[in-house]
């Protein structure tokens, strides 16, 4: 009987983590998401949490329509692609990269240019969450209830354990309020 928490444990602890927990994700973005460039820069640059396996697309438009130039390039965890000038105004950088993992990671990072202040560059970036992987959702939501489920089995493996002792010691038991001898 007192392995049964140990055991209740041990299966929680190794059902309840999703194994997507450890995909790759966008760290980095220059331009940085909702940024202020005085002119468009020569190349955009995605950094990533992991090595990049394969660049489906990188896309930059603007007022004019896209200003990509060339095709992309991933060396390890980042992203570059080469931009044309452009006019001064809102952009959207898209992206559809695959991690070495093999997870698709798709995003879009949105920054203007323009006579405001200049982006500092690196910020970090958010990106748009992927439809095809709940994981991220999930993550936030099985995660603390394992940590919830294993405290609670812990205190109930204490908790046995002292009832166990103060029921096998007379002495204990004698001195127990409400219990007799």
């Amino acid at each position: 009987m007192r392995l049964l928490p140990a055991v209740v444990a041990l299966v929680l602890a190794s059902t309840v983590v999703p194994p997507a927990a450890a995909h790759d994700e966008l760290l980095f973005s220059d331009p940085s998401e909702a940024g202020m460039l005085r002119a468009m820069p020569s190349r955009a640059i995605l950094t990533f949490t992991g090595p990049v396996a394969e660049v489906h697309e990188v896309t930059v438009t603007g007022p004019d329509g896209s200003v990509a130039n060339g095709t992309p390039t991933a060396v390890g965890p980042e992203v570059r692609q080469n931009l044309w000038a452009g006019p001064d105004g809102a952009y959207t950088l898209t992206y559809d990269v695959v991690s070495s993992d093999g997870h698709e990671m798709a995003g879009e990072v949105r920054f203007e240019v323009g006579d405001g202040t200049p982006d500092e560059g690196g910020a970090a970036a958010t990106s748009a969450p992927d439809a095809d992987d709940p994981d991220g959702v999930l993550r936030g939501i099985v995660v603390p209830a394992g940590m919830v489920l294993l405290s609670g089995a812990g205190a109930l493996a204490i908790w046995q354990r002292r009832r166990a002792a103060r029921g096998a010691d007379p002495e204990v038991r004698a001195a127990t309020p409400g219990r007799e001898a």
